[in-house]
């Protein structure tokens, strides 16, 4: 019986991330993520996950990952998002000297991890990787799906 109900509930989990995917929840940009001193822009990349999804432009998505560094050399990485399942987020990474935007690397994978989307299977994390002359300083992973997994987890619990 509980292998049952976990199944459905991993099925109403897809389901309601692919349904998330493929319909916008918000036709305005979310608010500045509170970076307070920013310092230089060193990197933006913006990706729709369901452009090519959606038949109204007002439900289309888009992700936006951002680095910047500061004059302490200190490299803030912010993330934002159209979505309103989405939580801004930003994280810092020491570093000793400046870096350039070619020691920024970002690939997009679907929720499954492939970095291939589909309708079904859309782009929502990011890798974000921050090099230093060579160097790996930092990589994390960006879930731009983090709102609707607490969602889920608020209904299974609540079972």
């Amino acid at each position: 019986m509980r292998k049952k109900y976990f199944k459905a509930m991993l099925a109403v989990f897809f389901l309601v991330l692919c349904t998330l995917g493929t319909t916008g929840c918000s036709s305005k940009e979310s608010e500045d993520s509170g970076v307070i001193g920013k310092g230089k822009r060193i990197f933006e990349e913006t990706i729709s996950p369901n452009k090519d999804y959606v038949e109204n432009e007002k439900d289309v998505v888009y992700h936006t990952v951002e680095i910047y560094q500061n004059s302490d050399n200190v490299i803030i990485v912010t993330s934002k998002s159209t979505s309103a399942f989405f939580k801004p987020l930003q994280y810092e990474v020491e570093s000793d000297t400046s870096i350039t935007k070619s020691d920024i690397d970002v690939e997009w994978t679907t929720s499954m991890g492939n970095p291939d989307p589909t309708k079904e299977d859309q782009l929502h994390i990011a890798s974000v990787s921050v090099s230093q002359n060579g160097k790996l300083l930092d990589k994390r992973k960006i879930n731009f799906a983090n709102g609707a997994f607490e969602i889920i987890e608020d209904v299974i619990e609540s079972k």
